[in-house]
């Protein structure tokens, strides 16, 4: 299913991991992370690890939602979960360097992104609509250079049905003209459809483990290859 042709649509579009690469970095530092705890207590499994980051993670979005910085307090707090042989406080330093390396760290573009979106913007009204800190994302934004092709960023608590309909009333946008563009079946792509946007999903192989979810079947959710594909649609 493609847009009409010639008829303007609205294209909005998850950032992290749909427009740049973000949770391969995450990944990293989890595995640094898990690392240097193995060296201080070589009797916690990875598993144990991961469930006690996990567990943070979870805690932490309540009350700070996504993001970067969230995500080091949730390292911290698993420090003082994991870690009962007295070596907690030198495990914090190995935190806060690990975390200085992954807010710093540079977001680079997917493939083809910079090209598509070039493009799409001369037809096609484009919006971004992420779920993060906002002062990171937008951040991200300045520095990937694309921040001209957007007319409008949301950085919603969270992406769920009742964010989707607030977009469209305060965006004035029109449901059967509205696209959800993103790596997420979870955020991303079924609860937009829910609201009455359409949604392309775009599969990314590093996609964060929370964000799976079986996709609904539904006509009005695409499937594409890869970024340029879009150019095909709309």
């Amino acid at each position: 299913m493609a847009a009409k042709p010639n008829v303007p649509q609205n294209l909005v579009f998850d950032a992290d991991d749909t427009l740049w690469h973000s949770e391969i970095h995450f990944r990293e530092a989890f595995a640094e992370f898990t690392g240097v705890v193995g060296v201080a207590d070589p009797a916690l499994s990875s598993e144990t690890i991961k469930q006690a980051v996990t567990a943070a993670e979870l805690r932490l979005i309540v009350t700070d939602g996504y993001g970067r910085r969230p995500y080091v307090r949730a390292l911290h707090e698993a420090i003082d979960v994991l870690c009962v042989n007295g070596k907690a406080a030198a495990l914090h330093v190995e935190v806060d360097r690990i975390g200085t390396m992954l807010i710093s760290r540079h977001c680079e573009l997917l493939p083809d992104v910079a090209e598509t979106l070039a493009l799409l913007s001369r037809r096609h009204k484009l919006l971004i609509f992420t779920k993060g800190q906002r002062d990171e994302q937008m951040q991200k934004l300045a520095r990937s250079g694309l921040e001209p092709y957007f007319t409008r960023v949301e950085t919603p608590r969270e992406k769920d049905v009742a964010a989707y309909r607030r977009l469209l009333l305060d965006a004035d946008l029109a449901p059967d003209r509205t696209w959800m563009i993103g790596n997420s079946p979870r955020s991303d792509v079924n609860p937009a459809v829910r609201a009455g946007l359409r949604a392309v999903y775009i599969p990314y192989e590093h996609t964060w483990e929370l964000d799976y979810e079986e996709i609904n079947a539904d006509d009005a959710i695409v499937t594409v290859g890869s970024f340029r594909s879009l150019l095909d649609l709309f």
